[in-house]
């Protein structure tokens, strides 16, 4: 039969039956529309985490002393210090950068109250390794405030909003703590929260780390940062800063060295498994659709049985009727499948032109894949009425009223 014929036969009923047509093709069109949108909200929602985790360092790998596993035996040099992070810092065949940090315990007074403060001591790549600092003005850290130990200081939004609030923005200004007084030479934020993993405190402070080891004699690093060149090398560098720090310290110290490696992992873990939990939950109203057209193919195949008869008197062959009405599956399928993927599509990239804080991911390779899928549910429900015509017997489909 000529495909104009077939075209016209399928859509017949969209001209005589509107109402009944648009419902049908419902579950389609949004079983369509959901599987992509669901793709796009998981694509969505796993950047969004993995800037998160970003936001810790993907990368990155920390190291902390945990005392001595000889019971009663402690060794005041058994800290991670100054020369540990010089000995890891020169493992550049793995490591990017390394960065320590001490962390002390000040207080500040605002309005004649004593806030604690966490008064952070780093060197200038703490930036780059930790990634969890946003500067707000002004500067970071460099080299020279390291060398030369300045007494200047970085101050978080949070605690320099109590402090200078109402303060000339072009005066000087500085911040007295630990019976020191430092320069405030920037303002920062923390981006994002860093799920837990984060030293930062509301209420902070960075200070050249020669400064805060001004109170620790042995040079004393709290947590020693470090990025790895690639993340496939996280587990080789794990286990190369565990045996410098080993080496260089008594026998039975305890080092913990972590990495982000787990959390990036199950991360992207569970974002896939949800994601496809979600379009197999979507697929079922595709499959309501592909139902609802073998349902309306069924009832045509009914209503036509004396035409299907003819046809076959005349001497269309059983092919012919059935690829006939696998078309006739095809065309409604594909109809739905169209205004599903434009739906699909629509949403997201709407939604992407009025949300500016979050990135809203689009996979045009989920509406092409999610167009074939409903094509292939309503062709397979199209075999059972099309098989259903294709068998009849001209016979009796002539004496059929």
């Amino acid at each position: 039969m000529p495909s104009r014929e077939v075209f016209e036969t399928a859509t017949h009923r969209f001209r005589t039956h509107p109402v009944q047509m648009s419902l049908t093709l419902t579950g389609l069109v949004v079983g369509t529309a959901a599987i992509i949108i669901i793709v796009s909200l998981g694509l969505s929602g796993r950047a969004f985490v993995m800037a998160q985790i970003e936001a810790v360092g993907s990368h990155s790998v920390w190291a902390t002393y945990e005392g001595n596993s000889n019971a009663g035996v402690q060794h005041a040099n058994d800290d991670i210090n100054e020369d540990d992070v010089r000995a890891v810092a020169a493992r550049q065949d793995l490591l990017t950068a390394v960065t320590p940090l001490v962390e002390l315990r000040g207080a500040v007074n605002v309005e004649s109250k004593a806030v604690n403060i966490a008064v952070l001591g780093t060197t200038p790549n703490y930036m780059e390794v930790r990634k969890n600092v946003n500067m707000l003005a002004g500067r970071f850290l460099d080299d020279d405030d390291v060398e030369q130990r300045s007494k200047v200081c970085v101050v978080s939004r949070n605690l320099y909003e109590k402090l200078f609030a109402n303060s000339d923005p072009n005066s000087e200004k500085t911040l007295r703590t630990m019976g020191m007084s430092f320069i405030v030479i920037g303002e920062f934020e923390n981006p994002v929260d860093t799920m837990g993993q984060g030293e930062m405190r509301a209420d902070a402070i960075f200070i050249p780390v020669t400064v805060a080891w001004f109170f620790t004699p042995t040079h004393r690093v709290d947590t020693l940062f470090a990025e790895a060149r690639d993340f496939n090398s996280i587990p080789r560098v794990v286990k190369a800063i565990q045996e410098t720090l080993q080496e260089r310290h008594h026998s039975g110290a305890v080092y913990k060295v972590e990495s982000m490696t787990m959390v990036v992992r199950m991360a992207n873990a569970i974002s896939t498994g949800l994601i496809i939990v979600f379009i197999l939950a979507a697929s079922v109203s595709v499959i309501v659709g592909g139902v609802g057209i073998m349902n309306i193919l069924l009832a045509s195949v009914e209503q036509r049985t004396r035409e299907i008869g003819l046809r076959k008197s005349l001497g269309a062959r059983r092919n012919d009727i059935l690829a006939q009405f696998l078309l006739e599956a095809l065309i409604l399928g594909s109809v739905g499948s169209v205004i599903g993927v434009a739906v699909g599509l629509g949403i997201p990239i709407l939604t992407r032109l009025v949300v500016h804080r979050v990135t809203v991911n689009v996979s045009f390779l989920s509406a092409f894949l999610a167009f074939l899928f409903s094509n292939l549910v309503t062709l397979v429900f199209g075999v059972v009425p099309a098989y259903r015509a294709a068998n009849l017997d001209p016979t009796e489909a002539l004496r059929h009223e």
